[in-house]
């Protein structure tokens, strides 16, 4: 009879356990309905709030599982069917939806718009079709997709696989990361890195804290970030990069390239038109094929200048170093290097300059170089060790 106190404890939390349990029962219960449809139809989820989490199958069916209250019948979800639309929703006066979940499985080849005001958006599987989609508290996850996406989230990373098709992703709080996008490419986050894959079109990328990471680009390419690094492969177009506070990495570009950084080095690669970059902090390495009459500028206020060439070019160059603190010492520390003759090579006290020009093969577009207490380099294209990003 020792146990006995034993024994009435257990019995009461097993008591408690199973009220619970039938309480639970009794206030809400899980439902699945089930759609025959074709394939190219279109699915449309509009929650008060919860996560929606769809996937891919081989079946021309929609089966929708949810959990809904049925304390009142003018409370809850509606499901319905209209020709090849499947409908899902919450009601507005609904306030149960919290911590629901919605599961939906749906034919590959199928149209999606997706809302939810508070959850996660989730599509496992391939699809093929226009995916559309908001959440304003919440990841956003997808799989390969062959047609058009365009996700929106206003606090959460959005994380997709290669696209055949448009992208166009925004988050206000969190990471952009995606595979292959056969089409254009539209991302932008307030506050996350992106890094995403080769893009046989355009694409622009903006983010207000954090790196930028892509592969080679189709067309033409426009990054902004205002704290971070940017590394672009190579880009078939023009290029226009632009930074607050990091370094700026690019492996090629057909056309002009504009590169800006406020404290971090420039090192375009491969760059064949004309090139106008600028660090407040920085050095800077260029490898141009002059292409066409525009001018080419690079300027640093603090690094070396390093510009390389092709041998049978046809180009202009000016370079200056401007020269701050004592005069007499600095004219002797800092220099211009060039595997190219010279026109004129000044060392100007009045100015607190060291000057060069050069003409190339006759001259041709204007290539302007500017250092402050750094030196400057001109050589012919293919007799360097390019740098290491990490450098």
């Amino acid at each position: 009879m020792k146990n006995k106190p034993g024994i009435i404890i257990i019995s009461l939390v097993f008591s408690f356990m199973l009220t619970q349990l039938l309480f639970g029962a009794e206030n809400g219960k899980s439902e699945t309905k089930s759609f025959s449809v074709k394939k190219g139809g279109l699915l449309k989820v509009n929650l008060q709030g919860g996560d929606i989490h769809l996937t891919a199958w081989d079946k021309a069916e929609v089966v929708v599982s949810t959990r809904e209250s049925d304390e009142d019948e003018d409370e809850g979800i509606t499901v319905k069917q209209s020709g090849n639309t499947i409908t899902v929703r919450t009601d507005e006066e609904s306030d149960w939806y919290n911590n629901m979940r919605l599961d939906i499985s749906l034919p590959k080849e199928f149209d999606v718009e997706l809302y939810t005001s508070q959850g996660n958006i989730t599509i496992d599987g391939a699809m093929t079709g226009k995916l559309t989609g908001s959440t304003s508290g919440g990841d956003v996850r997808l799989g390969d997709v062959t047609g058009t996406v365009e996700m929106t989230t206003s606090g959460g990373d959005i994380r997709a696989g290669n696209i055949k098709g448009d992208l166009t992703v925004k988050t206000s709080g969190g990471d952009i990361a995606a595979g292959s996008v056969d089409g254009t490419a539209d991302v932008n986050t307030s506050g996350g890195n992106i890094r995403i894959k080769d893009v046989t079109k355009t694409l622009w990328a903006r983010t207000a804290g954090g790196d930028v990471e892509a592969g080679d680009i189709g067309g033409d390419l426009t990054v902004s970030t205002a704290g971070g690094n940017i590394t672009v492969g190579k880009v078939a177009t023009a290029a226009s990069l632009s930074t607050a506070g990091g370094d700026i990495d690019l492996d090629g570009a057909n056309g002009h390239v504009k590169a800006k950084t406020a404290g971090g080095n420039l090192q375009l690669y491969g760059i064949t038109g004309s090139v106008d970059g600028k660090t407040s902090g920085g050095d800077v390495e260029v490898e141009l094929t002059p292409k066409g009459t525009d001018p080419s500028r690079l300027q640093t206020a603090g690094g070396t200048v390093s510009f390389y060439i092709p041998e049978n070019a046809k180009a202009t160059i000016a370079a200056t170093i401007r020269l701050q603190g004592g005069w007499r010492h600095a004219k002797n520390d800092y220099h211009i290097h060039s595997a190219f003759k010279a026109d004129e090579y000044v060392t100007d006290p009045d100015e607190h300059e060291i000057r060069a020009t050069y003409s190339l093969n006759g001259g041709g577009p204007r290539i302007t170089l500017e250092t402050v207490n750094a030196d400057i380099e001109i050589g012919k294209l293919g007799s360097h060790i390019r740098k290491s990003s990490d450098e």
